[in-house]
Order: structure tokens, then C-alpha cells, then sequence
């Protein structure tokens, strides 16, 4: 017991110490981005029903910085400068950012999606969850900003998470994937890589792609994610207009959860 809660602490206190000395900026961390594409593709992958034409998710610089910059705006809301960029938003107000927590409250809205209608129950949101799972978004990029007061919210000392994807979901009349065979419906030039479509490239270009991966999140972030989300026990509650019954609004769509207060928001 003691030995493994001492390997716990060890593996901990790197993101510890990175957390120090980022301070309270909020800038995701290489771990923190790693984790994010671990998570994407690993929900991915295990979609039910299965996906047959899924692909791969990859993390782009261009669109984390722009992710940065609209983050730091510390506004509640989808950035209506977005263009051509799916967005899913996640807020928190306890120590610091919680990546695997948020990925996973996107996910978790499947348990309201129905892949053979495109519907979402009437009521609930299903917006991130199919970003998320939408198998023809390869990109993804992400910013973190610390906000002593975010726009359109009362409560203060706010971590503010965009992510902001390429190509978008969300798309209406659209189911985020076709129900098959995992990777039976790659494209050309894909190759399938648990249970995902990976692009084909060389060994060079391979090396200046980051984040390629579909294996688990590693343990130390995952259960420090546990730890935080076992101690928020204050109930959900909503703030702004619902989305019509079984009605994505795409890129319009988006969440704001806070520990241990939690808000859900749609646009």
C-alpha cells in the first residue's frame, strides 16, 4: 500500500512541479496536450457501435494557438471568429485544469445519443461528445488560460479550456461516423492502427508529427484526474437556453462544467 502510493507521488510530482512553475497562466503543458490526443483517439477507438471509417487525431500548433488566443479573452462562449473551426470550451474552478476530466465530460453525453436517429435526447446536450467522435476531424489544438473573472459568469478565478478542431463536426443531418467494422472504410493512403485509420507517411515525416498515439493516457495524470473528481460532490445546474430536442447545433454548441460548482451552457 505505502510503496504504491509512494510511486504515485513519483509520478506526480513532475505535473506537480510543472503546475509551479507555469503558474497561474494556465498554459497546457506537452503532458497535458499528449494527454488530450491520448484521450481523443482512445474514445475513438471504442465507440459503440464501432466505427468503420474513424480517423486518427493528431494535435496542430495552429490551431492550439489559436485556441490561446481566444482563450486568454476569458469570454464565456463560442468564438464567433472561429470560421471553418469546430470548438468544444470546458471551464473549471478548482486548483487547476483538469484535462482527462474534461475530455471525459464530452464523452460521457453519449449515454444521450442515439447513432441511428442523430438524435440527442430531449433536454441533454450532445454536442461535445460528437465532436469528439466525429471520424472525419483529424486536428485538434488547445489553449488553457487562468481567468480572475469570466466573462458571462459570476463565479471568479476561472481555468478557462478551448479546443478547437479541423476539419469540424457537428455537421447537421450528419452522424459523427459510419456504424462498421473498425477500420473497414479508410480511406486511401490509411492504414488501420487500433481500430483507427492512421495516414500512411515515411519515416521523416512521421518524425515531426507529434501526439500519433492511441495507447491509454499514462497513469499519473489520469489518477490524479480521479482524485480531484471523487472530492466534487456539489450537484450540476444549467445556465442559458437548452438546444432544441435531438438538435446538434454544431459548432454553436458548448459546455461550461466548474468544480465544485458545474454550469452547462449552450449557444
Amino acid at each position: 500500500m505505502h510503496s504504491s502510493r509512494s510511486l504515485l507521488a513519483l509520478l506526480l510530482l513532475p505535473l506537480l512541479l510543472l503546475a509551479a512553475t507555469t503558474g497561474l497562466a494556465g498554459a497546457l503543458s506537452d503532458d497535458e496536450k499528449r494527454v488530450m490526443v491520448e484521450l481523443h483517439n482512445l474514445y475513438r477507438a471504442q465507440v459503440s457501435p464501432p466505427a468503420a471509417n474513424m480517423l486518427q487525431m493528431r494535435w496542430d500548433e495552429e490551431l492550439a494557438a489559436f485556441a490561446k488566443a481566444y482563450a486568454q479573452e476569458c469570454v464565456w462562449g463560442h468564438n464567433k471568429e472561429r470560421g471553418r473551426r469546430g470548438e468544444n470550451l470546458f471551464a473549471i474552478t478548482d486548483e487547476g485544469m483538469d484535462v482527462p476530466l474534461a475530455v471525459e465530460e464530452w464523452y460521457l453525453e453519449r449515454e444521450h445519443y442515439n447513432l441511428s436517429t442523430a438524435t440527442c435526447d430531449p433536454g441533454q446536450m450532445c454536442g461535445h461528445y460528437t465532436q469528439v467522435v466525429w471520424a472525419k476531424t483529424e486536428r485538434i489544438g488547445c489553449g488553457a488560460h487562468f481567468c480572475e473573472k469570466l466573462q458571462g459568469v459570476e463565479e471568479t478565478n476561472i481555468h478557462l479550456l478551448v479546443c478547437n478542431y479541423e476539419p469540424p463536426g457537428n455537421v447537421k443531418g450528419q452522424k459523427p461516423y459510419q456504424e462498421g467494422h473498425p477500420c473497414s472504410q479508410c480511406p486511401s493512403g490509411y492504414r488501420c492502427e487500433n481500430s483507427v485509420c492512421e495516414p500512411i507517411r515515411g519515416p521523416e515525416e512521421s518524425q515531426d508529427l507529434p501526439y500519433l498515439v492511441t495507447e491509454a493516457p499514462s497513469s499519473s495524470v489520469t489518477e490524479a484526474s480521479d482524485s480531484r473528481k471523487a472530492s466534487a460532490e456539489a450537484p450540476k445546474m444549467s445556465s442559458g437556453p437548452n438546444s432544441a430536442p435531438g438538435y446538434i447545433w454544431g459548432p454553436f454548441l458548448g459546455l461550461l462544467l466548474l468544480l465544485p460548482l458545474v454550469l452547462a451552457a449552450v449557444f
